[in-house]
């Protein structure tokens, strides 16, 4: 058995208004948080995890994404700052960067988040940085890949972009996994987009063909739109998507602890209640190649 902590979209902000932030995007970050999210979001959410992690027996955090507010590099350091929190605890930290981690063009350019994380995490021919995907053993017969599709985007727009060239290195990823390993793939944006096409994953309808054909993937795992979900998309071919919200939202913070085993994994929800992280539902499934 094995247990993880799959959390998303921490958003470690140090906003300035210092004159060279109007020349990017960074202004519009900065805006929205001091108008908007400043009041939306409790980073004390945080500070427990790390420990309750620990006392809940989970060995690796899957984190997809966002872990910055505006890509800046005092962010950045805090980001990092709490990803030597979780590994002090001996955990390992499995992460990708969000629209936010690669919120100016320069950030993108620059790949500044590949400056403070890395791009895999254990052997593996490819990485995130340059690949655009790394893959990770997770034991129990359980295999992770993890996708970079953040990009640049125009001012009002936060969408992701699933490229020709990555979905082939996915084909050649999936092949490269054991017929009889289970695999989970961690993104940043979601599969299937409710929303305005600009908050979405472009060539997403490529990613669910290419998922299709490879029934190993029993869990899709994302962040993105702060919304907790689980959906069992099995009927049209899918895997199980979980959204593990926000673990900030002041009101509707969340996350997932998911237990994997050989045949069979749990879901178990947590939620922000009074100011404390309480599971509130728990969920089991088979793996589809059972």
């Amino acid at each position: 058995m094995i247990r993880c902590a799959h959390i998303s979209d921490l958003h470690f902000a140090k906003p300035s208004w210092k004159i060279h932030q109007f020349f990017s995007k960074r202004w519009i970050g900065n805006a929205n948080f001091y108008l908007r999210r400043r009041s939306q979001f409790c980073f004390e959410n945080i500070q427990t995890l790390p420990l309750l992690f620990t006392q809940l027996g989970v060995s690796k955090v899957l984190i997809t994404g966002d872990l910055t507010t505006t890509s800046d590099e005092k962010e950045f350091l805090m980001a990092q700052a709490f990803m030597q929190k979780l590994e002090e605890q001996g955990l390992v930290v499995v992460l990708l960067p969000g629209n936010h981690d690669q919120y100016t063009k320069t950030a993108f350019a620059h790949k500044a988040y590949y400056h403070f994380f890395p791009s895999c995490f254990s052997e593996s021919t490819c990485n995130l940085r340059d690949d655009g995907l790394t893959i990770v053993e997770i034991g129990n017969k359980w295999s992770a890949i993890v996708l970079d599709t953040a990009i640049a985007t125009p001012p009002l727009a936060c969408y992701g972009f699933f490229s020709a060239g990555l979905e082939e290195k996915l084909k050649h990823a999936l092949k490269q996994i054991a017929e009889d390993h289970n695999i989970l793939i961690l993104n940043h944006f979601p599969l299937i987009c409710n929303e305005a096409p600009e908050k979405g994953l472009k060539r997403s309808e490529a990613l669910c063909d290419l998922i299709k054909e490879f029934p190993q993937v029993n869990l899709y795992l994302h962040g993105h739109t702060h919304r907790h979900c689980i959906a069992d998309l099995r009927h049209s071919g899918l895997p199980i998507i979980l959204d593990s919200g926000s673990i900030v939202e002041k009101k509707t913070g969340s996350w997932n602890l998911i237990e994997l085993q050989e045949k069979k994994f749990w879901v178990e929800s947590f939620k922000i209640i009074n100011h404390k992280w309480k599971p509130v539902s728990r969920s089991y499934f088979k793996v589809n190649n059972v």
